[in-house]
């Protein structure tokens, strides 16, 4: 049921195109936020997909196709949120993993990493905060990467970006602590990625050079990243700031 405090309110998703970015945008439309779906890459179909089932929950929901790489990207993304609502929640789900063993790594394919993990992530949050800060209140929840705190070979670029954003993190949350806006970092653990025809598991963990940790026997599903996500964008989660949420089923304990 929309609560009156969530009234016109907006929570843009970068990479909300499928998965856990989708499984947030369903969750945040369930408490009344409208949504911005921001997409990149070859994911516009599933981008415009997740637009259609969040305005089946009765909210508003719009679409920003651009590469994170490009600051004009980060106006559009300001200037939709803003026509929809009130900017009040970014999740900063946007990632990309290039592999390559550490001395064949790219100088180009590290400034691409670092841009739209750690930049993207900064410049979202500084476009958007100030309505935040305007209303006295906001949330922005950066998605981490398990492999910033085990490690990883042949990702020298991504763990160290995912490592970055812990640091993002605590920055913020300390700058607007007594603006009403809180800053958290989910990471998640061994989240499934099943391919909807084959049924079958797929996506970077099959490449990850470390056998996954599965002490509950099973992978995690991207809506149990969502509810840890949802509930921090909760009025009552005010208490909770400058976190770093693991969700990996007890696989990894900081």
């Amino acid at each position: 049921m929309t609560i009156d405090f969530n009234k016109n309110k907006v929570a843009v998703i970068t990479g909300g195109a499928k998965k856990i970015g989708r499984a947030t945008a369903k969750k945040l439309a369930h408490q009344g936020f409208n949504i911005l779906i921001h997409t990149g890459g070859k994911s516009i179909h599933e981008a415009k997909e997740t637009v259609k089932i969040v305005k089946k929950l009765s909210v508003k929901s719009d679409m920003v196709y651009g590469d994170l790489y490009d600051l004009k990207t980060i106006t559009k993304i300001k200037e939709a949120a803003q026509k929809l609502g009130v900017p009040s929640i970014l999740i900063n789900n946007a990632g990309l993993r290039i592999f390559d063993e550490f001395e064949n790594i790219k100088y180009e394919d590290w400034k691409k990493v670092m841009t739209v993990n750690v930049d993207a992530s900064f410049l979202c949050a500084q476009a958007l905060i100030g309505f935040m800060v305007k209303q006295g209140w906001g949330r922005v929840v950066n998605i981490g990467g398990l492999s910033a705190h085990i490690g990883a070979k042949e990702r020298a670029h991504v763990v160290t970006s995912k490592a970055a954003l812990v640091g993002l993190t605590k920055a913020i949350s300390m700058e607007f602590l007594d603006k009403g806006v809180t800053c958290n970092c989910v990471v998640p653990g061994f989240i499934e990625d099943f391919d909807s025809k084959e049924k079958a598991l797929s996506g970077h963990w099959l490449r990850h050079p470390q056998t996954p940790n599965l002490v509950l026997k099973r992978f995690g599903n991207p809506d149990e990243v969502a509810e840890v996500i949802a509930n921090l964008c909760k009025k009552e989660a005010n208490y909770i700031n400058g976190q770093i949420l693991h969700v990996n089923g007890g696989s990894f304990t900081p």
